[in-house]
């Protein structure tokens, strides 16, 4: 079992620390929750390297050190928590307050004073306590994230399958402790094992999210957008001038079916414009955010192959139309179209013609978006 422990615990270490990379180094997520959540995987890589050591090699100074490090993991998370609530933006110069009992920690062990036996539950109870801070700033709901937008939701989620997941650490930390109280070593520890393998499994499947860019985590490049849109602004004959040029540019190559799609650096690097003037302008002119245009040139792509291709499968129109998933496929064209995609499948047969003929109304518009934007803008 202690063979096992030490694979988990170094597979665990290496993915969370390419987390870590990923959302502290890239450039589209230079926010601060991004940069937060970067610190939280970069603590639980070291958290598990220390793991790895401590039952591969027996060191135990790294003991020592991964019994500090866990005394910052409820705090790293309620800092994360408290960057995305609006609410508690005003905080941050008190953060540093909450470090103190993890530092601590590691003088008393440096010290050797005779106390350490309190530290499982010292630990326990730094998780219990921040466990309990972090559904106070949930409740509530979504209205406290209501200052992402359209965002809000999708954050909510994400933010709630981090509480479970903090349960579920709780949970774990007090089996592991009645499993020492019954004299049952460490290294054969069930609680320990099983906790590290759901930990490791969730930490895989976060990676795989990031890759895919799936819209659980996607929602968290749009803060950028967010960001950028509150600097200075540009001229309104400037907004429509950038995003005429941005809209030739995704007509005339089809950027929106570009695999894993174009990120805002990449039009910046095309129209060499600063993103945020890209960003401005689109949000301006067509009155949503860079990737919502992209989303909607995709349903329109689709809305044209499955009016015209009635052999081809819903599936293979979503991945032709350039969306990677079918959930934010079903989602995005039932937010422009008001129908499913069977369904307007179904209204685009010769005798549902006479009344597609007849406008609707502005929700259910087939127009591109760059048909829509072009009939919203003031004239000059």
């Amino acid at each position: 079992m202690q063979q096992s422990l030490i694979h988990i615990f170094l597979s665990s270490a290496i993915i969370c620390l390419l987390l870590a990379l990923g959302f502290l180094a890239s450039k589209k997520l230079q926010v601060l929750p991004a940069r937060l959540l970067g610190m939280n995987y970069l603590l639980c890589a070291a958290q598990n390297f220390l793991a790895f050591v401590v039952f591969g090699f027996g060191w135990e100074f790294a003991a020592l050190l991964r019994a500090s490090l866990a005394m910052t993991l409820g705090p790293g998370i309620y800092f994360y928590y408290s960057s995305l609530v609006a609410s508690e933006r005003a905080n941050y110069s008190r953060w540093l307050l909450h470090l103190i009992p993890a530092a601590l920690v590691l003088c008393l062990g440096i010290c050797r004073v005779p106390v350490l036996w309190l530290v499982d539950y010292l630990i326990i109870g730094s998780f219990a306590v921040y466990l309990v801070f972090t559904f106070k700033l949930l409740k509530g709901g979504q209205q406290r994230l209501e200052h992402l937008g359209q965002y809000a939701e999708t954050a909510y989620r994400w933010l709630l399958i981090l509480a479970l997941l903090m349960t579920i650490n709780l949970i774990v930390e007090l089996w592991i402790l009645l499993e020492l109280n019954n004299g049952i070593a460490l290294h054969q520890s069930w609680a320990l094992h099983l906790g590290a393998t759901a930990f490791l499994l969730f930490h895989a499947t976060t990676l795989l999210l990031v890759i895919t860019r799936a819209p659980l985590i996607e929602w968290m490049h749009a803060l950028q957008d967010l960001r950028i849109s509150k600097t200075k602004s540009i001229s309104d004959s400037e907004a429509r001038e950038i995003f005429d040029r941005w809209e030739r540019l995704v007509i005339e190559r089809e950027l929106y079916k570009k695999e894993g799609g174009v990120t805002l650096e990449q039009a910046s690097r095309m129209l060499v414009i600063p993103s945020r003037q890209i960003s401005q302008a689109i949000n301006r002119i067509y009155n949503s955010s860079f990737s919502q245009y992209l989303n909607d040139c995709r349903v329109k792509a689709a809305q044209t192959l499955l009016s015209n291709n009635n052999e081809m499968s819903i599936t293979n129109i979503m991945m032709e139309a350039g969306f990677s998933t079918k959930s934010n496929f079903n989602k995005e064209f039932l937010r422009v179209t008001g129908l499913s995609p069977s369904e307007f499948r179904k209204t685009t047969q010769p005798q549902f013609f006479f009344r597609l003929s007849q406008p609707l109304d502005a929700s259910h518009s087939i127009m591109s978006p760059c048909q829509r934007s072009r009939g919203s803008r003031k004239k000059p």
